[in-house]
C-alpha cells in the first residue's frame, strides 16, 4: 500500500534505523473518531506502520490532504486556482488508562486571552510549568487529570514540539504534526509516541 506514494520512502527508510517496523492487515485503526481527522473532510490514510517495539503498542498513519487556494482577480474572480497534496504523519498510542477526551497542545497568546473571559481549560495548581505551557482541554475533568501523571506531563514538556497537537479518546492517543513530512520529526515524534506507550 506505502508502495503508492514513493514520497514516503525517506521517512520510512529513517524510521527503520531507529525502529522495527511492519505493515499491518488494518490500515483504518480508530482514526476516524479524532476530530483531528475529521475536520478535514478530504483527508485520506495513505498507509500505516507498526511500530514494533517490546510490550507496546504503537503505529503511525501517513495521511494525505488536499488543499486547493486561487489567487489574482477581485474577490478570486478571473486569477487562477491550484490544488496541491500535503502528506502529514501521525503516531497512534495505546495507553493503559482511560483518559476520557482531551486535547492537548502548545499554549497560545490568544489562549491566556481567552482563558481570562472564559476560562474552559484543564489546570494542574502542581505544575506551574505545564500549565503555562500546555492549553489542555476535556470533557471530564476528573478522569483526565487522574491519568495525566506527573510523568506523562513531564515527557510531554520534553519532547512535545510547538507544531505537534495531541488527541486523546479513552485510551487511545494520536500526535498530530501539522508540518509537512520532514525525517527527523518523524523520528522524534516516534520517540515521543513510544515514551508515551511505556508509562503504565
Amino acid at each position: 500500500m506505502l508502495t503508492r506514494y514513493r514520497h514516503l520512502t525517506i521517512p520510512i527508510k529513517v524510521l527503520k534505523t531507529k525502529f522495527n517496523i511492519s505493515l499491518p492487515g488494518d490500515a483504518g485503526q480508530h482514526i476516524n473518531q479524532f476530530e483531528l481527522f475529521n475536520n478535514d473532510p478530504g483527508a485520506k490514510i495513505g498507509g500505516t506502520l507498526l511500530i514494533n517495539q517490546s510490550d507496546i503498542n504503537c503505529y503511525l498513519n501517513f495521511i494525505k490532504s488536499r488543499f486547493s487556494y486561487s489567487y489574482g482577480g477581485r474577490g478570486g474572480k478571473g486569477g487562477q486556482s491550484f490544488t496541491y497534496d500535503k502528506y502529514q504523519v501521525w503516531a497512534f498510542v495505546t495507553l493503559s488508562r482511560d483518559f476520557g477526551r482531551i486535547l492537548i497542545r502548545r499554549e497560545t497568546f490568544a489562549d491566556r486571552i481567552l482563558g481570562i473571559v472564559h476560562p474552559v481549560e484543564l489546570k494542574f495548581k502542581d505544575d506551574k510549568v505545564f500549565s503555562e505551557h500546555f492549553y489542555v482541554v476535556t470533557n471530564d475533568k476528573e478522569k483526565a487529570p487522574a491519568a495525566m501523571t506527573s510523568d506523562f506531563r513531564n515527557i510531554i514538556k520534553e519532547m512535545m514540539y510547538k507544531n505537534f497537537v495531541i488527541e486523546i479518546i479513552g485510551s487511545i492517543l494520536v500526535i498530530r504534526d501539522n508540518q509537512p513530512i520532514d525525517p527527523q520529526e518523524v523520528i522524534h515524534m516516534t520517540e515521543l509516541a513510544c515514551k508515551i506507550a511505556e508509562l503504565r
